[in-house]
């Protein structure tokens, strides 16, 4: 049996794939994979074939537009002209990426398509094939209706959530029609309309959300085809090896605060970083900072209870620190509830605030900060109060013995087969 994996975006959105290819790799399949060029050699170390995407995709991310968009900063018109620039150079990559999402399905003939909802073609594949395509999203609520939250994650009322759904849902409708016009011509017996697309993404395209139901309990109104399925990951850290600096560092600190904005960038990391460093030295917390994607940097001016590192592998940390504060994608999120560490996230941009307000209401972690919002006296309070509450790090214990009895990975696999 073949599996075919495409993925589009950042991190967050490659590793669900990534783990639930490991999981079919496990069972004796062939999986193959069609992600960013920039995930090519931890694809490959897994066992993966790999079909790279240009590298323009992420490299979008690095630009001055994406930074001012996810960062919040400049003026209302100045980000504005920046959703327009990035919406303009993203719809010319999925333009081109057509012709190679179309071409390595076909060339590899696979039993099953897992596809982002980024990936265009593999819609049509799958309506030409029904039953053998699967749409997984980490983050909820993408396709189908939720009455408490409308399709950017803010609350206008059952009415206006619901037609937000209705309206977005038939904008990527449209949209996968004009830009698979190219590839229908190789499904004759396919008629594609707007209406069968749109059909088949709310209510007979299996869709499985890759989120912890104890954090987003799926909506008992949900047609049968969408599926909360639980949090998977993969073994990160099966092939890294911790640096002798972070290893002494963890040895000699207790209770220690992890902090990361993850794939996350804006125009001024430096500052973001200094207010960061303020609130770390005025409490005395020993805290790791990780760089990762940019969105903060390393510091000349650090206290010795801080250490900096590039990245690190989250299952190997997160035991071993106390709590988290972190940028709110799905996959951070999960990882924080799942090693019972109480987090402070400092939402960006898409589902971010959605996982702020989320962790917030669960009594998981202070109500979370806008990274345009974040200064000197707010995140030093909000620190302070991450660090204090006991009943913070005791709701997340109750929370990881929760998801510790989710994630069946032999109940997922029987999804993905029948």
């Amino acid at each position: 049996m073949k599996a075919l994996l495409i993925s589009m975006g950042t991190r967050g959105d490659v590793e669900p794939f990534l783990a639930l290819g490991e999981i079919l790799l496990e069972r004796g399949w062939e999986v193959v994979c069609l992600f960013p060029e920039q995930f090519r050699s931890e694809s490959e170390q897994m066992g993966f074939r790999f079909h790279g995407f240009d590298k323009a995709f992420l490299e979008l991310i690095d630009g001055i537009d994406a930074k001012r968009i996810l960062g919040g900063e400049g003026s209302i018109l100045k980000r504005f002209a920046s959703w327009a620039s990035l919406a303009k150079q993203g719809m010319k990559l999925a333009r081109d990426s057509v012709d190679l999402q179309h071409r390595v399905t076909l060339d590899e003939a696979p039993d099953r398509v897992i596809y982002h909802p980024k990936c265009n073609t593999a819609i049509i594949w799958g309506m030409a094939k029904p039953g053998k395509s699967i749409m997984l999203s980490p983050i909820p609520g993408l396709y189908h209706v939720v009455r408490h939250f409308a399709v950017m994650w803010g609350n206008y009322g059952t009415t206006l959530n619901r037609a937000s759904f209705w309206l977005v849902n038939k904008i990527k409708a449209i949209a996968v029609k004009r830009f698979t016009r190219s590839i229908q011509n190789d499904y004759p017996a396919l008629r594609v309309t707007v209406s069968s697309i749109q059909r088949a993404m709310e209510t007979t395209e299996k869709t499985f959300y890759t989120v912890s139901p104890s954090l987003f309990p799926r909506p008992v109104y949900w047609p049968d085809s969408a599926r909360v399925v639980g949090y998977f990951e993969r073994d990160k850290a099966a092939h890294w090896t911790p640096p002798d600096e972070l290893e002494q560092f963890i040895a000699t600190y207790e209770k220690i605060v992890f902090i990361s904005f993850g794939s996350m960038t804006n125009p001024d990391p430096g500052t973001k970083t200094a207010i960061i460093l303020n609130a770390l030295k005025k409490h005395n917390i020993p805290a790791i900072i990780a760089t990762a994607g940019g969105g903060l940097k390393r510091s000349d001016d650090s206290p010795a209870h801080v250490v900096f590192i590039k990245n690190v592998p989250h299952d190997w940390l997160f035991p071993q620190v106390y709590a988290v504060v972190h940028h709110g994608g799905s996959g951070t999120t999960h990882m924080a509830v799942k090693y019972g560490c109480p987090a402070l996230v400092i939402p960006h941009a898409i589902d971010q605030p959605f996982w702020a307000r989320t962790i917030h209401a669960l009594g998981l972690g202070p109500k979370g900060i806008r990274i345009r919002d974040l200064n000197d006296e707010v995140f030093q309070s909000r620190l302070a109060e991450l660090y204090t509450n006991k009943d913070y790090k005791d709701n997340a214990l109750e929370f990881r013995r929760r998801m510790s009895q989710e994630g069946d990975r032999d109940e997922l696999y029987r999804q993905i087969i029948n």
